[in-house]
């Protein structure tokens, strides 16, 4: 039994496609465009630190208002004002209703302490777009970079981590969800093992690799499998390390799963491949960045095209779907060097399920803005990505060429990009998977979940 939403691409992309336009429609009123993965508002930026504060200003008028005061109010109990309010932002698209929360707070309980993390507030920080004690006009009692457990128990003077464990999701049992069943999230680590690729913004902020015990780990992965029975595991990493990917070999979690990985000579290793399978693997997430080896070198991936070549035929033998990543314009590439990675990816189709392009976008805090000619992408002093002038000339415009007009019109591969699920993408794309068979009652379940 499969799922019957996913039975079809084009049924699926016709119904993801007219529900964000509804949102759309549905958001305009408040100056806002709301839809399924992004959020923006016409007159403010998330870059701009006067807009985040006017935000705050406005909260009465943000279109996420009712919601706000409905799961706040719900969270205190005997009217008694919260002592401090945490917000993780992740990305920009919330970075504006994140403020004007903020803004509620502050109206309706103003002794409340507020505090601000998560990755967005930890590249702010760390590339030096905001001050460690910025306290935007005294709408915000601290910043905390990093993993929260740690930086947040430093604030509070704790000696241990305040959160211990495998993490709780029970207040998200109720919500009902566009999946069509739970999906759970879990990390082994924070931070990059490899952290060298010239491009990331993981070398270029510095930040530090940190791992859970992989004993430990599998034993919070089967405790929220057994809490929550989800129909898949999400691996957050931002790179499933070798020592990860054997231990979920060696103890699958009992679930479908899937994550980012890294290309390495353990992916190609045909028996580790059927292993992952076997422990429940349906779809890793890959970077090949290019299919010319001497831009690979440049950006010093620490691969070769070999490499990449027996992990590619290794995993489609095991069945494992491969969601593969792309990246044109950077300033190793040219035109040439692009047509190389158009050729490898054409000569194995077959071996690729899902293919995301991208067009470069230069760290401003990284090593090589500080060589090259930039200029901003758009007004605002929170920026975290720059415009360069190619040293190659082969510059944005010429890239998105390249994409539109030769990349997605060669046939094998735009038989790959015709699989992708649009706006949700990697996220939704393992339950189109002949992996993720899962008995009736899981399936049925789903569907209740998923009404709404």
């Amino acid at each position: 039994m499969t799922y019957p939403a996913y039975q079809s691409i084009d049924r699926y992309t016709r119904s993801v496609l007219e529900l964000s336009h509804s949102l759309k429609i549905l958001s305009a009123p408040y100056g806002a465009e709301f839809g399924l993965a992004d959020y923006r508002e016409e007159s403010r930026s998330p870059l701009r630190k006067a807009d985040l504060q006017a935000a705050a200003a406005d909260w009465e008028h943000c279109l996420f208002r009712s919601l706000f005061e409905e799961r706040i109010g719900a969270t205190i109990k005997d009217g008694r004002e919260p002592a401090i309010l945490g917000i993780s932002l992740s990305f920009l698209g919330q970075a504006l209703p994140a403020f004007a929360l903020v803004g509620l707070v502050r109206a309706r309980w103003p002794a409340t302490r507020i505090v601000l993390g998560g990755g967005l507030v930890t590249s702010w920080i760390a590339q030096g777009s905001l001050a460690a004690d910025e306290g935007f006009g005294g709408l915000v009692d601290a910043l905390l970079p990093g993993p929260g457990e740690v930086s947040l128990s430093a604030w509070l003077g704790l000696s241990t981590p305040i959160l211990e464990g495998a993490a709780i999701f029970d207040d998200f049992i109720g919500l009902r969800y566009l999946a069509p069943g739970k999906i759970i999230p879990y990390n082994f680590s924070s931070g990059c093992p490899w952290k060298r690729c010239s491009f990331c913004p993981e070398k270029a902020e510095d930040s530090p690799y940190r791992g859970t015990r992989h004993d430990i780990a599998s034993l919070e992965l089967h405790s929220l499998v057994s809490r929550y029975a989800p129909v898949l595991l999400h691996i957050t990493d931002n790179e499933i390390s070798p020592l990860y990917l054997r231990a979920l070999a060696e103890d699958p979690p009992g679930v479908p799963w899937y994550g980012f990985a890294r290309f390495t000579p353990l992916l190609g290793d045909r028996t580790f491949a059927e292993g992952l399978a076997a422990s429940g693997c349906v779809m890793l997430q890959l970077g090949l960045e290019s299919g010319d080896q001497a831009v690979l070198d440049a950006l010093d991936k620490g691969i070769t095209l070999d490499m990449i070549d027996r992990a590619l035929a290794a995993l489609a033998d095991a069945g494992i779907a491969v969601y593969l990543y792309a990246l044109f314009g950077t300033p190793a590439e040219d035109r040439d060097a692009a047509q190389r990675t158009r050729d490898f990816l054409a000569a194995r189709a077959d071996r690729v399920t899902f293919l995301n392009n991208a067009v470069f976008n230069m760290p401003i805090s990284g090593q090589e803005a500080r060589m090259l000619s930039t200029k901003p992408f758009y007004e605002g002093e929170l920026a975290l990505y720059c415009e360069f002038a190619h040293p190659r000339g082969w510059n944005r415009p010429e890239v998105r060429r390249f994409l539109s007009q030769d990349l997605a019109k060669t046939p094998e591969i735009a038989a790959i990009l015709a699989r992708n699920p649009p706006i949700l993408t990697s996220s939704h794309a393992a339950f189109f998977l002949e992996g993720m068979r899962l008995p009736l009652a899981a399936v049925q379940s789903g569907k209740d979940q998923s009404r709404g």
